[in-house]
């Protein structure tokens, strides 16, 4: 059973929020090591100019929090490719909190960020075996893509999805 929300704000991260996206960040990367393109021991290696730029929202990278007052409970990143398309690298819901709705607000903040940019689809891999977070992105749009599957770390094989804006 997932906790009492309170009040969550779902909000794009700026440069002063890079210690929490850091905080977050490596916290998903220890709880779903298999769900990530990136390990925890690469992103310790990340420097504080590292945290800032992706914090920022000026670089390739966008990320979206979901915070509970000052705690982040949830996040959500991803980046622009030349074909139009928007790559969600980063979807992770703290385990307290999943079951409630912060993982459908997280998805919906994506997908809203990647339609303004001028994006025309939503694409990213989820690990073969977890049939809740494709069961999840399917019931918010995403389809399997007729191409190539994605290879996150460790050589897994995973399918990719995607959700025409």
């Amino acid at each position: 059973m997932c906790q009492n929300l309170g009040e969550v704000v779902v909000r794009h991260t700026t440069e002063n929020d890079w210690e929490i996206l850091k905080m977050v960040r490596l916290e998903s990367l220890l709880d779903s090591p298999h769900a990530f393109s990136v390990t925890y021991a690469d992103a310790l290696k990340y420097s504080e100019a590292d945290w800032r730029a992706r914090a920022s929202g000026r670089s390739q990278y966008q990320y979206i929090l979901a915070m509970q007052r000052t705690r982040a409970i949830g996040i959500v990143g991803g980046i622009a490719d030349a074909a139009l398309e928007f790559n969600v690298i980063a979807m992770w819901v703290n385990p307290e909190f999943r079951g409630s709705d912060i993982a459908n607000m997280l998805i919906s903040a994506i997908k809203e960020f990647a339609s303004s940019q001028g994006h025309n689809r939503v694409v990213l891999s989820v690990t073969s075996h977890n049939l809740r977070a494709i069961n999840f992105y399917s019931r918010h749009g995403f389809i399997r893509a007729d191409c190539e599957s994605l290879s996150l770390n460790f050589g897994d094989i995973n399918p990719k999805m995607e959700c025409l804006l």
